[in-house]
């Protein structure tokens, strides 16, 4: 069965296409170097194209904060606002990787109206136009997304769509152009960071480069005068993903025009998806566990920090790459590797999750209330906190500081009771009914 999930968040070799370009990096101790204040290198790539970027950027990003802190409160009190939600994402993009004021303006004038309209159930249905989901979405890597994750949720309950697909991109060629066009950015002249459309729409396509019986799937969905090369899609998207990965430091990542050249960047939540649809079979294993375990107090997405602390999230990336790359650790990286997840597990049980089976929402971090939850079950699922046999890490027992912080029949009433729409919901409770398959209540309940 296709992996529920699949639509979470490719490659043809580049080197020869990038042929002629200069890089620095340098070896992997100086290219980490680097990477502590890409951020702010990023910054002032966008001063030069506008001179009030700061300012600006500060006050649409309050705006866009206080809408979401309402989002949250709605889909809380048992209301979804699936367009609501879609635009505060795309309003997330332009803020986070454009400079494009008009646009996001826009946005978040129209994030205010919808918020009025309860009930946006149209906003999760399928295009009877193009067959793709995200209705309420503009950006074509973001339906694409949306699609995704609808296709994936389709599938796992054994239904088809309502309508045919008609995809925009057919062959490897469009593919790996389309890709190329978004690996490397010139923010000083375009005023646009690739990076947050780059990370989507290789989130979106890496399975087919690792899920072959997905594109039996996908030919009976598409519409039947389409023709789509299928195994070149495929091949497309391996090469680029071969090609894109950095030896030096093993991770992928955007690629800037920094000063006349081109600056790699090591993403963790790139390296992530690649890493976890391919199911850890990546080349340059010992450079990757350096890099995860040097970046640890870097910013987001070039660390595991966001504005300066842990979260449920990135700390699930670092522990999904920790189990993949388990084999290929020396003894002294597992010794590190170890203690750095019992620290993991000790913060979110500390800091995100309350005794009642709810987790706490931060609107600055989590795109939705239903993503806490998804991040943080995922978390302790991937790391084996119910079931002891799946710990990678350890044969020990927890500490008992850790033991019975999380219940999961208590955590799984409560998303049960929130009835969350979408991927992060639907995902949280595949992970929690396989840890706690019967509870005492559901128990009680059956014949």
């Amino acid at each position: 069965m296709v992996d529920t999930l699949f639509s979470h968040r490719i490659a043809a070799s580049l080197r020869l296409a990038l042929a002629g370009l200069v890089v620095f990096s340098g070896s992997p101790s100086a290219g980490l170097a680097d990477q502590t204040d890409m951020r702010d290198v990023i910054v002032r790539e966008f001063e030069a194209f506008d001179p009030n970027y700061r300012e600006r950027r500060q006050h649409y990003a309050e705006r866009l904060e206080a809408l979401a802190a309402g989002i949250a409160a709605e889909q809380a009190a048992g209301n979804t606002l699936q367009c609501s939600e879609q635009l505060y994402l795309e309003a997330k993009w332009l803020l986070g990787y454009t400079a494009n004021w008009k646009a996001l303006e826009d946005k978040l004038d129209r994030i205010e109206r919808s918020l009025k309209d309860k009930d946006q159930k149209f906003a999760s249905e399928q295009s009877a136009v193009d067959g793709f989901w995200g209705l309420c979405y503009e950006q074509w890597f973001m339906r694409l997304g949306a699609t995704a994750a609808a296709i994936g949720l389709l599938t796992s309950q054994g239904e088809p769509p309502h309508y045919r697909l008609r995809p925009r991109l057919r062959t490897g060629r469009e593919l790996i152009n389309y890709l190329q066009s978004l690996l490397i950015s010139d923010i000083e002249n375009t005023g646009v960071d690739n990076r947050g459309e780059l990370s989507s729409v290789m989130t979106s396509y890496s399975t087919a480069a690792y899920k072959l019986d997905l594109q039996d799937i996908l030919t009976g969905y598409v519409a039947l005068d389409e023709s789509i090369a299928w195994d070149e899609l495929r091949e497309a998207a391996w090469f680029f993903i071969h090609g894109a990965q950095d030896t030096e430091t093993g991770y992928w990542g955007a690629w800037y025009v920094i000063d006349g050249k081109i600056r790699k960047t090591a993403d963790l939540s790139m390296t992530f998806h690649v890493v976890r649809y391919s199911k850890g079979d990546v080349e340059h294993w010992p450079q990757i566990i350096k890099t995860t375990l040097a970046i640890k107090d870097d910013p987001y997405p070039f660390g595991w920090r966001s504005g300066g602390k842990f979260t449920n999230h990135n700390l699930y990336d670092v522990a999904s790459i920790f189990k993949f790359g388990w084999p290929y650790m020396s003894e002294e990286e597992r010794g590190m590797a170890r203690e750095e997840i019992r620290q993991m597990l000790r913060w979110s049980l500390e800091n995100t999750l309350n005794a009642d089976g709810t987790y706490r929402h931060d609107p600055g971090y989590g795109d939705s209330y239903a993503d806490e939850y998804y991040f943080g079950v995922s978390l302790l699922d991937v790391l084996g906190y119910w079931k002891p046999a799946e710990r990678f890490w350890t044969d020990d027992p927890l500490e008992p500081a850790l033991t019975g912080r999380a219940d999961c029949c208590l955590i799984k009433q409560r998303v049960n009771a929130y009835r969350f729409q979408g991927w992060a919901g639907a995902g949280a409770l595949e992970k929690l009914e396989r840890s706690c398959s019967v509870c005492p209540a559901e128990a009680a309940t059956q014949p």
